[in-house]
């Protein structure tokens, strides 16, 4: 099968993307929906229901297949088009609109493939775009050359506890000298925010396993960590409450939220270092 990418009456990001494949040679059959391809996607978007996302404002647009593989959306489109599924953790779909592309990952992409995932982001800035990546503290020189590009407008990082959790909080090992320097350099982005998500964290592993949700002394850790890497009290710092029924591990999706009321005891945990702390508004 042909490359096939399907778009609309004016889309900015469709535009895009068949801009990138013409100017790469790559061969493709544009079908746009409001006109001559309606038919053909209503067709391919019914085979393929499950594989493509639609929000609230619908579906987005570009939608482009291979006849193998199905990508959404001008970041996991171009993404795909310059690396394969390679670049899958750097990029997946966004939710943001009009000028502004999100769903950009530094810490979830292999390092190995950071030159592929630098190309994407300088071609989308390069069209005008502007960025918002996020960071969980992974992956911090492929961050550093992000900073030293001028390739994002906004950068989000989680941090996700205080160090002495983090490897249990994440489930894997990270590089707790990373998560320092990547602290140190998200306060140089012309925008940026740490934020933390007060979730579950499992004390003990057995059967039945100790779970309890993180502590406001653990998310005063976590700001205090904050303070010490950058030497300041004045950062945006949001926490965020866990949703218990969009947990991938089903043994936390059995625990009761936390009370919305109870967020104001951490953030004034927080404050002692991070004077800007909110709650996140849901």
């Amino acid at each position: 099968m042909k490359n096939v990418i399907f778009s609309t009456t004016g889309c900015i990001r469709c535009k895009i993307v068949k801009d990138f494949m013409n100017e790469r040679g790559i061969p493709f059959v544009d079908k746009n929906i409001k006109e001559e391809g309606r038919e053909d996607f209503q067709q391919f978007y019914t085979a393929n229901r499950r594989a493509i996302y639609r929000g609230p404002d619908g579906i987005e647009f570009p939608v482009f297949t291979d006849g193998v593989e199905i990508r959404q959306g001008i970041g996991s489109v171009l993404a795909y088009l310059q690396g394969g599924k390679k670049l899958d953790g750097f990029v997946s779909i966004g939710a943001l609109h009009k000028e502004w592309v999100d769903g950009l990952h530094v810490s979830s992409g292999n390092p190995e493939y950071t030159e592929d995932f630098i190309a994407v982001l300088m071609y989308l800035k390069g069209r005008g775009m502007k960025l918002k990546l996020d960071t969980n503290g992974k992956n911090s020189h492929v961050l550093r050359q992000i900073l030293d590009y001028g390739l994002a407008d906004f950068v989000v990082m989680e941090v996700v506890g205080p160090l002495g959790l983090y490897k249990r909080i994440l489930g894997a090992e990270i590089d707790l000298n990373d998560v320092e320097k990547t602290i140190s350099i998200v306060p140089q982005f012309p925008k940026y925010q740490f934020q933390t998500t007060i979730v579950p964290v499992i004390r003990q592993d057995r059967v039945p396993p100790i779970i309890s949700y993180m502590t406001p002394e653990e998310i005063a850790e976590t700001a205090k960590l904050i303070e010490e890497v950058t030497g300041s009290k004045k950062h945006p710092y949001f926490i965020r409450l866990f949703q218990p029924k969009e947990a991938q591990d089903e043994r936390f999706r059995q625990m009761e939220p936390i009370s919305p009321n109870m967020l104001f005891t951490y953030r004034t945990a927080a404050r002692a270092y991070q004077v800007f702390t909110e709650i996140e508004k849901h």
